[in-house]
Order: C-alpha cells, then structure tokens, then sequence
C-alpha cells in the first residue's frame, strides 16, 4: 500500500510523474493523493504500473480533483478503468475504489472509497479558510464537503451490514484516503489542532468496527503507522511532499491481508 505520493511536484532529480519503487509484491494499492486527475501525466503513470503489476487498486485521495470538479475528475478515473478491467496483453487490472465491494476470495472482501471525513461544525469554517480543498476544487464548499462524507460513510455502514448480516464469515480489509481514527494516524505535534478533522473521523466506536474488519489502510495524513486499535490493524504508508520531514515511509513495505486456504494475498503497502 502506498500513498500521497504527490506526483505532481516531482523533485530536483525526479522530474513529475516519473516517480519509481520497487516491486515487492503482485498487487498495488494506491489509496489517493497520487496525482491530479487533469494532469495526462497521471495516468501515463498508471499505464507504467499496470505492466508492473498484476492488479492496481487504486482510491482518490483530496489532491486528485485540483483544478476541476470532483465529479469531472471522478469521471476520468472511471472511463481510465473501464477498458482496463481485464488483463489485456500483459497489462494487469486497474481497480477504481469509487464506493466498491471487491471479492478478494471466498472469504475476503475488500471495500474501498475516499471517505471524506466529518468535519468538526466548530471549525469548519476555518478549515475552509486554511483548506486548499475548498480553493482549488471546483464547486466545492463545507455543504458539499459535508454531502460526500455523509455518502460515502453510508455507503460503507451499508455495505458492512449487508456483510453482516448475509456473509457473517467473511473477513474485510478496508481502504479509504481518510483516517478512521485521530489517535496516532498524524504527526503528535498536531494533536489537538483545529483542522484535524479534515484529516481523520473517529469510527472506532462505531458497532461494527472489530467485527468482520480485521485491517483498515489509509493514507493523507502524511504520517506512516502499523498499529492495532480495538482488533483492528490500522495501517499506512505514505511517501508526503519532497519537503515533509523523515517519518517512516518504506518504499519497499508489504502487508499480508490474510492467509486464505493456503494462499498469501499480498498488497505493496
């Protein structure tokens, strides 16, 4: 799993769109704030990838829609990963987790979406001032922020109960962009900030968290962990701005999601 690795700045000796790592594993997951979804570059990226590995499960983070609509950047990412739904050629799959159930095996399932987090009302105004969200995305304020939030977390609240209740022994990895919890998903030295709920939604407390969900990944916080929470690993892997101090990015980590009937499912985190 890897993410926010912010294509679009590249760096002195990493021209945009170019940027390379190693190929630990079959699968990728890239969980949003790649690239902007305007930008050719991107996708010539993902092309790279596909022939890299043999599926790319990829989510759009905040950073994709810069410059145009969510919806206008939805579409291209959608229309990218329509004729790219089938091996092709020695071309793998590309995944587009817009809201999506993907079966992973018989046992395992994988639900995947952005997940925009729930803005705190006490400082939602301020994070809309301070937020390049809400400048550089067209058409995009706290009442459409809010509207998505609310979307995707009942998409996911349904798709978790619908599991529960006529699949009650499946297992499910969740990807999202945003953090599902604000204890130890950020840099400390944030903790307490007003804006850290543009950034995380406590869902800890929620019923179903532990239940079926066995390990949830995520990404724009720019902070790297692999930790438990209430039964839940929690865990991210995210490159950041060339200018964001060291934390615990590996380029090279993997994760094993479960071992099914004696195979290891793998995703490059």
């Amino acid at each position: 799993l890897l993410s926010d690795a912010h294509l679009e700045l590249g760096q002195p000796d990493e021209p945009a769109y170019t940027y390379d790592f190693p190929v630990m594993a079959e699968d990728v997951a890239l969980l949003g704030d790649m690239g902007h979804t305007i930008s050719d570059g991107l996708f010539e990226w993902f092309d790279v990838q596909l022939t890299r590995f043999r599926r790319v499960f990829y989510l759009a983070g905040n950073h994709e829609a810069y410059e145009w609509s969510l919806e206008e950047s939805h579409k291209r990412l959608q229309d990218y990963a329509a004729p790219r739904a089938e091996p092709s050629n020695g071309r793998g799959v590309f995944i587009y987790l817009y809201r999506t159930r993907y079966d992973l095996s018989p046992t395992l399932t994988l639900l995947g979406c952005t997940l925009w987090s729930e803005l705190d009302p006490k400082h939602a105004e301020a994070i809309s001032r301070v937020s390049p969200d809400f400048k550089r995305i067209k058409g995009f304020h706290i009442p459409e922020y809010e509207s998505v939030h609310q979307v995707e977390l009942s998409w996911l609240e349904d798709a978790l109960s619908s599991l529960r209740t006529q699949e009650p022994d499946r297992q499910i990895v969740i990807f999202t962009h945003h953090s599902p919890t604000f204890e130890n998903t950020s840099d400390p030295k944030f903790k307490g900030g007003f804006a850290g709920s543009a950034f995380s939604t406590k869902l800890t407390e929620k019923g179903w968290w532990g239940e079926q969900v066995k390990t949830w990944c995520f990404g724009h916080t720019h902070w790297s962990c692999d930790f438990e929470r209430k039964g839940v690993r929690v865990v991210s892997n995210q490159k950041g701005y060339p200018t964001d101090p060291p934390q615990p990015f590996d380029p090279c980590k993997i994760i094993e999601v479960r071992k099914v009937e004696g195979m290891r499912y793998l995703a490059h985190l």
